[in-house]
């Protein structure tokens, strides 16, 4: 393994984790090169200055010959205590380098080899030049060195499709770095296990090739967890459309011949074919008629649900104007005889028109209504009003003064068959699809259902419309 002075610390170490990528260069230990510079140039300058005061001392003091040639060898002997001096710092500076030198390659062997994810250099034509012991293990060999001595050719034996070490080599040629490259390989005993390489091209001061360095994780284990998730979330569709096929066909049965009861108790109601003299069963057949469109309107919405569940309902997509809308869905309801409330409603003539299929729009505002109604008292008061928004959309907001709920109720509200009021003896009828229905038709058409809600003082619905589903309406002709 190479040394710091010319390998890994030249270059710095490629580490990662998973698809992170990080270039892991040694800290330098240069905590002794002050210390030892000082030293230096201390000593250095003791010998400047014993020779300005030897040159100085001379030129001014009267000194005799013999005393001048005593000065002098004093000076040299000082010289030389100096010079001994320096080659012992010197020494010391070279060990105190080496041992630095040997503790950073320590480093760098125990953070190699220590490591949990597998550490390679290879050459272009996939030879080992470096690699850990835990490459090794994910490869399933016995060691290093039985790793590289074996696997000298990546293409052909470690990957299960040749071709990827190739697409591999095309993507360092070109990018110089991979990140995230999960391929199939057979490990040595011949088992096959996923993998997740980051890697980088390594040069030299020149721009020459030198190897690839990178890292490997064994990424089976979440591969397999994943597999398992998409598993779980295909049989779950399949499981949702065979639940949508079976109440298509079940309701597709049950509305033959409810029609037909319901047609003939029609007949029957009005008298087509003759008086019915017992007031009784005249009471009858418009109850039997009245329960036939219940059931009917229960079946409608149990086959609607089903079909946008399975997405196989498509939208009828025409241009509506809210107001129309609004007024067509109040109307039914106070018709029928389900609101007891008084319904106000305020839409602005000017609001945009909106593209959306009439008759689940209608479906929408029906059904919201006719829950207001519900859970509203005769002194009580249902609003309806719309308005458009800042980023072009339309909002119609729904708000009665009923009984309401708690907030953590609401998520429940909306999820189908799903009955707030669940005792055998409930006082509010119906099945629980209304809100569930609603709030997936409006989805359908690309918007979003907001309720909000407060025991005892009523519930607010909130039907919001995006930009991309309203269309501004032509200015009126000037007359």
């Amino acid at each position: 393994m190479e040394g710091p002075e010319n390998g890994l610390f030249r270059t710095g170490l490629l580490w990662g984790s998973g698809s992170h990528l990080r270039l892991v260069m040694p800290a330098p230990n240069n905590a002794a090169k002050p210390s030892i510079a000082l030293a230096v140039l201390g000593r250095w300058a003791f010998i400047a200055s014993l020779a300005a005061g030897l040159v100085i001392g001379v030129a001014v003091l009267p000194i005799a010959a013999n005393q001048i040639v005593g000065a002098v060898a004093i000076f040299g002997a000082l010289l030389i205590a100096a010079a001994s001096a320096l080659r012992a710092t010197r020494a010391e500076t070279q060990v105190e380098g080496l041992q630095l030198k040997l503790l950073d390659e320590r480093s760098y062997h125990a953070f190699v080899d220590g490591s949990v994810e597998g550490f390679f250099r290879t050459t272009r034509d996939g030879r080992y030049l470096i690699a850990n012991p835990a490459l090794a293990r994910i490869y399933g060999y016995d060691s290093v060195e039985q790793l590289k001595s074996e696997l000298t050719n990546i293409s052909g034996s470690l990957y299960v499709d040749p071709d990827r070490r190739n697409e591999f080599h095309e993507l360092m040629t070109s990018q110089q770095v991979v990140r995230d490259f999960v391929s199939q390989i057979r490990r040595r005993d011949g088992t096959l296990i996923w993998i997740a390489e980051d890697a980088r091209t390594v040069t030299d001061d020149d721009g020459q090739f030198l190897f690839y360095e990178g890292t490997v994780e064994d990424i089976t284990e979440k591969r397999q967890s994943e597999e398992a998730t998409r598993q779980a979330l295909r049989e779950t569709q399949e499981a949702a459309r065979q639940k949508g096929a079976f109440l298509a066909a079940m309701s597709h049965e049950l509305k033959t011949p409810l029609n037909a009861v319901i047609g003939f108790s029609d007949l029957m109601r009005q008298e087509l074919f003759g008086p019915i003299q017992n007031e009784r069963y005249r009471s009858y057949v418009g109850d039997v008629h009245e329960n036939g469109l219940r059931l009917l309107a229960m079946i409608n919405s149990i086959l609607d649900f089903s079909r946008i569940e399975g997405g196989l309902l498509d939208l009828d997509e025409r241009i509506i104007g809210v107001a129309d809308a609004v007024d067509a869905a109040r109307d039914e309801l106070t018709a029928s005889g389900r609101a007891i409330a008084s319904i106000q409603v305020q839409v602005p003539p000017d609001l945009p028109t909106l593209r959306a299929d009439p008759k689940r729009l209608h479906q929408i505002l029906t059904h919201l209504l006719s829950n207001a109604a519900k859970f509203t008292s005769r002194n009580g008061r249902i609003e309806i009003t719309a308005k458009t928004v800042g980023d072009g959309g339309l909002t119609l907001v729904i708000r009665d003064t009923g009984i309401g709920m708690a907030s953590s109720l609401i998520r429940g509200a909306l999820e189908p068959f799903k009955q707030l009021d669940a005792g055998l003896e409930r006082r509010f009828e119906g099945l629980g699809l209304g809100l569930p229905l609603a709030n997936a038709l409006m989805r359908l058409h690309g918007g979003s259902l907001a309720i909000n809600s407060e025991p005892g003082k009523g519930t607010t619905v909130s039907l919001n419309f995006p930009r991309e589903r309203t269309v501004a309406q032509a200015a009126a002709p000037a007359a």
